[in-house]
């Protein structure tokens, strides 16, 4: 009877030890922290009722139809009660084996994880060599990672020249949209001489806003007017939880107006070709352009979208005809309520030899 009890006891023991390593447990994001080998590192150990030890983190990652992509084992650190992150400087005295195959020859050489189907599993074990073979805690995470699209701004457009002393900002979103993601948008003047890296990197901004939760800004109220004749570089990151996500590329514009706009003279019709060279373009109330045609009668494939409101949706616009030879199109605006005294648009038309043309225009209402 006492050896069943001392039984019962041992395996109640045995048992209270494995339930106590089972609360110990890995915060991990794959879709933001799975991407790059040192964003392996940022995984956080919970040890919500634990003794403090010493203990090693072993990290295998593999990929479906590939098999084990890196395995990393780190040297022994302090397992703190309560979440722990990892000790800086930890996996400098790592031990790292990469598998064999060209994700993991990739990974080798970039840091980076190529699009594939992941399984990132993490192991806490004692550093004690009298348990070594024992685990403290286990946890795996799968996720399909897809690169993020670059982040590509849209305007004001590069090299562009714009009147607008207070412009609104817009850029694409990040994709794979990340739950929870923010946006960084920085300006600032470049001087004569710079780069618009270089002005980005080292002069005072004059816009630095944090906490931008959709891909659009517009012009902060307590910043400073830009100044005519000046250049200025502006930048956008992506952000989740202080971790930076993706840059987009530097982009540079000039406040320019005395040449800039385009003065629309009433019944006059310019080359859609050397309107689209520009980068402003004045709608008062119309759009007006020649264009030529070498094929049949058709109507013209074209759409306006609004760039300084994305989610205002411009519909009924008018058919328009377009046949053969020369043609002086025209586009009214003014009875649409789609488009608004002061917001900038751009117009795409598809023409019938299949040439793409873009010709971005700030509508203001025509008035008697």
């Amino acid at each position: 009877m006492l050896k069943l009890y001392s039984g019962v006891i041992f395996l109640f023991l045995l048992l209270f030890a494995r339930t106590s390593y089972a609360q110990v447990s890995f915060v991990f994001i794959p879709e933001m922290q799975g991407r790059t080998l040192d964003g392996l590192m940022q995984v956080k150990v919970a040890n919500p009722a634990g003794q403090s030890q010493m203990v090693t983190l072993t990290v295998r990652v593999s990929a479906a139809n590939a098999g084990e992509v890196v395995a990393i084992k780190s040297a022994a650190f302090q397992l703190m009660p309560g979440t722990n992150t990892l000790p800086a400087g930890l996996f400098s005295r790592a031990a790292i084996r990469f598998g064999n195959n060209k994700i993991a020859t990739v990974c080798r050489q970039s840091g980076y994880f190529t699009e594939g189907d992941y399984e990132y599993c993490f192991e806490l074990n004692p550093a004690d060599a009298s348990h070594q073979g024992e685990t403290i805690g286990e946890q795996c995470f799968d996720y399909y990672l897809q690169p993020f699209t670059p982040l590509i701004l849209i305007n004001p457009a590069e090299e562009d020249k714009i009147c607008n002393k207070r412009p609104p900002f817009f850029w694409q979103p990040l994709l794979p949209a990340i739950p929870g993601v923010q946006y960084r948008m920085i300006l600032t003047e470049v001087k004569q001489g710079q780069a618009k890296v270089e002005a980005l990197n080292y002069n005072l901004p004059v816009i630095n806003q944090f906490n931008i939760a959709t891909p659009m800004l517009y012009y902060p109220p307590l910043a400073k007017d830009l100044v005519e004749g000046k250049t200025y570089a502006w930048q956008v990151t992506a952000y989740k939880n202080d971790m930076m996500l993706v840059n987009s590329e530097v982009w540079e514009f000039t406040v320019e107006c005395e040449d800039n706009n385009v003065k629309i003279v009433p019944e006059s019709y310019r080359d859609i070709d050397d309107l689209t060279k520009g980068n402003f373009y004045l709608a008062k109330g119309s759009i007006r352009f020649a264009v030529q045609n070498t094929y049949a009668d058709t109507k013209l494939d074209y759409s306006i979208r609004c760039i300084s409101n994305p989610e205002q949706q411009v519909k009924k616009l008018p058919t328009v005809k377009l046949k053969w030879g020369s043609n002086n199109i025209l586009i009214p605006l003014n009875d649409n309520k789609s488009f608004v005294d002061g917001y900038y648009y751009l117009l795409e038309i598809k023409l019938p030899n299949g040439v793409e043309k873009r010709l971005r225009f700030l509508f203001k209402s025509e008035t008697e």
